[in-house]
């Protein structure tokens, strides 16, 4: 199924994005500037107690708050961080399926039982901890503090929700590999921290090979009152809070608690530029960085200050530059993380592939001047005013002051860091600010991570440092593989058929609409007709292409949704693309085509007949080139091979089939195609999203 005529079309589908990325980002951001610090309230941290059970629980109680609520949220040492490799994904599966059973209680039963009383119940398996959290209305802390135990010490991880998780997680990882923020996310991870555990990602096999006995013996391991920390919140009391937590955990047998052995961080010798190829795309991520500093160090409070000089708000150098000065971005940010051992320092811009080198040498350059430039005492004090005068925004509510404590205590640092926040702040000097841009900012030995179109990008950016080069899933990749000469990739449509197919579109199982593909040879060409009805829009397909070499011949199409009218008439003359796209105003207008058509460039809607005359096998690999008709510019589908199966559509529709990953182009897919050739396509599945398009009959013209 091409992007051209998956859902309604990629085509359609392209327009939405643009539609979102081009008129509701910009108008959100674009704005006036900043308007000038509020006057700074005075703070009084509330007051909280604290004790600790005898088997080794450490309670915190924080009476505050105007509303008649409470939360209570358990915090154990120990989360992704104590995981080898080959077990990634566990936390974070182990904590989804935490709260979907017990010993008394359905998942179903157990959000009736917490919501009935206006409450919630969830878990998190975070990189260095994993929390189970509970909520309701104070009248009903019974009901909350039974749930809370009842998940902490009976769940069962139920078979079917661990695979439904299971399901859910493979179809979160495979729509990450369409986003490159995700994608450059994973790398910097990777390239930041080597073999330590924070630069270790889930993959699909590590959640394939996950099962409910590891859930389970995770479970074990973690969630003892050893070590624990249990943080409640609200309009609450402490005598009323002991005799609960008492009377819920007070039996809870101790243990010991994890601990995590984290090796070095590797450290760098020179600034060295990871390009991550992404084939078609018109911007490029730019994330820059390195490690940085334990949560407890000294320099805590001046690299706050002088990361909201650099990339800490719309206010910031790299904003105002990049964005404000340059308008090559909408926004440009930079952050030092805090985990429980050794952070990281990044700032990172998503920009127009033009200024991708541009870019990378701008962020290099303000973080050298930091290091080598005292910063103006205006501009610091804007800084110091807007940390100060913002913080009592951050202690509004209960449960962000609870927050703010649970975060000081499991990092094992003194309360006095939230308590003096605004005084430790206003103490930062130019010079404290310059001083640990030296120790701490390293442009001369920094990763830098580029998600973008290599072909493009890759020779400006040798010029800036030396690239190494990775796939989109992380696999090394050649250089003449991304800016090489490449012969065309040779096609052979002579095993096509003529026919007629009949597909179904469903949402959340419910059928939504129709598509008639019909191809049939006319002369020295084969000529593809789609009808395509569902979700109250309509399209009518024509695609020719040559019955020998599978050249492009044009493209016809008329699509409508409401009021949207889009109209395509694209044709390939002596190896010159001509035509025209016409699109409503508001979505650009109509743009006329007339320019060459690279040797090996597929029409849009080709790529489906690219797939079914391909030779496929396990694990294979095809790369297909295709343009995008909305800007003329080139797209790189990338199909995998990742297994074969029997499909049962139900009705005695039952095919063998290659289950296929796409990725590359507007949104990922899975694609079910015959494993005999021609490779004609079964079922469709639409990453994350519950909508399928599944083969409902074959029959000849």
């Amino acid at each position: 199924m091409s992007r051209l005529q998956s859902s309604l079309t990629a085509l359609l589908y392209s327009f939405a994005l643009f539609t979102l990325v081009a008129l509701g980002p910009a108008e959100l951001v674009a704005q006036a500037d900043p308007p000038p610090p509020m006057t700074e309230r005075p703070i009084e941290f509330p007051p909280f107690e604290e004790f600790t059970l005898e088997n080794g629980l450490r309670v915190i109680v924080l009476s505050y708050g105007t509303q008649p609520v409470m939360s209570a949220r358990l915090y154990a040492p120990g989360g992704a961080a104590l995981l080898d490799p080959s077990q990634a994904g566990l936390a974070g599966l182990t904590a989804t399926v935490l709260t979907k059973g017990t010993e008394s209680r359905t998942a179903d039963e157990i959000s009736e039982f917490i919501e009935g009383v206006g409450g919630s119940v969830g878990a998190s398996g975070g990189q260095d901890f994993f929390s189970v959290s509970v909520s309701a209305l104070t009248e009903h802390m019974d009901t909350a503090f039974e749930l809370l135990e009842d998940v902490v010490l009976r769940a069962t991880f139920p078979e079917d929700e661990v695979e439904l998780a299971r399901r859910q997680t493979l179809s979160s990882l495979q729509a990450q590999l369409g986003q490159p923020q995700a994608i450059a996310n994973r790398r910097f991870s990777t390239v930041v921290y080597g073999d330590h555990p924070y630069g270790v990602s889930s993959t699909p096999s590590t959640v394939e090979s996950i099962t409910r006995d590891d859930m389970v013996a995770l479970r074990d391991r973690l969630l003892q009152p050893s070590g624990a920390l249990l943080v409640v919140a609200g309009q609450v009391e402490r005598a009323e809070i002991e005799t609960r937590v008492r009377e819920h955990f007070g039996d809870w047998a101790p243990g010991t608690p994890p601990e995590v052995d984290f090796p070095d961080v590797p450290t760098r010798g020179e600034t060295r530029i990871y390009l991550v190829n992404r084939p078609g795309s018109v911007q490029s991520v730019v994330r820059v960085g390195h490690p940085g500093v334990e949560p407890d160090h000294p320099d805590y409070f001046p690299l706050v200050v002088m990361n909201r000089v650099l990339g800490g708000g719309a206010d910031a150098r790299l904003f105002q530059i990049l964005r404000e000065e340059r308008g090559w971005t909408y926004g440009a940010y930079s952050s030092f993380s805090r985990p429980a051992d050794l952070g990281s320092f990044s700032a990172t811009a998503e920009v127009r592939t033009e200024v991708t080198d541009s870019t990378t040498v701008e962020i290099l350059r303000q973080m050298e001047r930091l290091r080598t430039e005292p910063v103006p005492e205006e501009e610091l004090d804007a800084a110091r005013n807007f940390l100060a005068g913002s913080f009592p925004l951050r202690l509004e509510t209960a449960d962000q002051v609870a927050g703010q404590l649970a975060t000081t205590f499991l990092l094992g640092l003194p309360v006095t860091d939230v308590t003096e926040y605004p005084t430790r702040i206003r103490s930062v000097t130019a010079a404290d600010v310059q001083r640990v841009a030296q120790a701490h900012l390293h442009p001369d030995r920094a990763a830098i991570i580029v998600v973008g179109d290599g072909a493009r990008i890759l020779e400006p950016l040798e010029a800036v440092a030396p690239v190494e080069l990775f796939d989109i899933e992380g696999a090394p990749i050649a250089r003449e593989d991304v800016v090489g000469e490449r012969e065309p990739v040779s096609w052979n449509p002579a095993i096509l058929e003529e026919g007629v197919r009949r597909y179904e579109y469903f949402v959340q199982g419910n059928p939504m609409g129709a598509a008639e593909y019909r191809l049939e040879r006319q002369a020295d060409d084969w000529v593809s007709t789609v009808s395509v009805t569902a979700a109250g829009s309509t399209q009518e397909t024509e695609l020719r292409f040559d019955a020998t070499d599978f050249t492009p011949r044009s493209l016809r199409q008329t699509q409508s949704q409401g009021a949207i009218q889009i109209d395509v008439d694209l044709r390939v003359e002596d190896g010159q693309l001509v035509g025209q796209v016409e699109l409503p105003e508001q979505l650009g207008g109509t743009t006329e085509f007339d320019q060459p058509l690279s040797p090996g460039m597929l029409l849009p809607g080709m790529d489906e007949y690219a797939l079914a005359i391909s030779e496929l096998s396990e694990g294979a690999r095809i790369d297909i080139p295709y343009l995008d008709a909305t800007s003329g510019e080139p797209v790189q589908l990338q199909a995998r091979v990742t297994g074969s199966e029997t499909l049962d559509l139900g009705e005695g529709r039952s095919f063998d089939v290659w289950r296929v990953e796409v990725s590359g182009g507007p949104a990922p897919l899975t694609l079910y195609l015959m494993r005999d050739a021609p490779h004609l396509m079964v079922r469709q599945e639409f990453t994350g999203q519950p909508v399928r398009i599944d083969l409902m009959g074959i029959s000849p013209l």
